[in-house]
């Protein structure tokens, strides 16, 4: 596992890490992040692939990796995730099936896709568990041109839905009831429900509400650069108490967030007739001030950021970015194989 690291681009930060794990612990030895190229995602051309291959480049070196293998994660907003329960069927009956069904999950024509398939459990009752993502083959294709251009050689390419999943199964082990799992992400949120002793997420729900919504009605409504809408966001955020009334500005946004987070507790108890205990955010979580609190008010039930910092061994970098970790946990849960 040392002789790779991995890479998260998202549409506003790159994050880098390298990593082992021993006994169940992770001991972290490169951590670092820098902005993503402006448009990386929507202007897929040779150049933007050159100016981000070097803000990869510079990171990489700033970091010290001694890998040039790479494990690399795509947010859950640029991919299409399902859950499935299948037969347990020959492998190729299996594939065969499912791309028959594929279209009901891909608004996209399949030829223009990529198709993974992971089998995650074989359960008690002789059906599979098989995660199905698929991603736009421009994107993937301009991802991968981007980390050979940084002189990289990519291994695995996944979403966030995958990484995590296999990471909160393997490693959150102290998750005894059911649990919300939030993955406040940049261009979209995805909600994770783990449901112990299920092997795995049980339901899982991805929607167009993110930092970037936040970020951008900041900067129109109160005429901030993006600096300052960025600081605005995070020292202020849900607080009464700021010098300016953020809260008021993204107020019909949040309340958008709220009402998803109540639609998925409300299918978790339909679905399976349980109730969520805890909530768990992590991503962008940190970077709006008193997010946390006002989801714990507005649905009564505790919640905090995902404790990453349970499976680390403290040195001077989990120190560094303890107030920020939860960021960090799609480029380290990648890693985790």
């Amino acid at each position: 596992m040392a002789g790779t690291f991995s890479i998260d681009i998202s549409e506003q930060f790159t994050r880098l890490a390298h990593l082992s794990v021993n006994k169940g612990k992770i001991d972290i030895h490169s951590l670092g992040y820098d902005n993503t190229v402006p448009n990386f995602f929507t202007n897929l051309v040779e150049k933007s692939a050159q100016e981000q291959s070097k803000v990869i480049s510079l990171l990489h070196s700033k970091l010290n990796i001694p890998t040039t293998k790479v494990h690399a994660v795509l947010p859950d907003d640029l991919t299409y995730s399902q859950l499935l329960l299948m037969p347990d069927l020959p492998e190729k009956e299996l594939v065969n099936s499912i791309r028959i069904q594929a279209d009901e999950f891909v608004p996209l024509p399949i030829q223009d896709v990529y198709i993974d398939l992971e089998t995650i459990a074989k359960l008690p009752n002789g059906k599979l568990l098989i995660v199905f993502i698929a991603a736009q083959k421009k994107i993937v294709d301009h991802v991968h041109l981007t980390l050979e251009m940084a002189n990289l050689e990519p291994v695995t390419l996944e979403n966030e839905l995958s990484a995590v999943g296999r990471l909160v199964s393997e490693m959150f082990t102290f998750i005894k009831s059911p649990t919300l799992i939030v993955n406040f992400g940049y261009g979209g949120t995805s909600m994770y429900v783990m449901n112990p002793p299920f092997p795995y997420f049980q339901i899982t729900r991805t929607v167009r509400i993110g930092y970037d919504l936040l970020l951008r009605d900041i900067k129109v409504n109160m005429n901030l650069d993006d600096a300052k809408a960025v600081e605005a966001l995070k020292t202020i955020g849900l607080g009464t108490n700021g010098s300016v009334n953020v809260n008021a500005v993204i107020y019909p946004i949040i309340n958008e967030f709220m009402a998803e987070i109540e639609k998925t507790l409300l299918l978790t108890k339909e679905k399976y007739n349980v109730s969520i205990n805890n909530i768990y955010l992590f991503n962008y979580d940190n970077h709006v001030g008193y997010l946390h609190e006002a989801v714990q008010n507005k649905v009564s039930i505790p919640t905090q950021s995902l404790p990453l910092s349970s499976l680390l061994v403290p040195n001077t970098i989990t120190q560094t970015f303890s107030n920020i970790l939860s960021s960090f946990i799609p480029v380290i849960a990648t890693h985790i194989r």
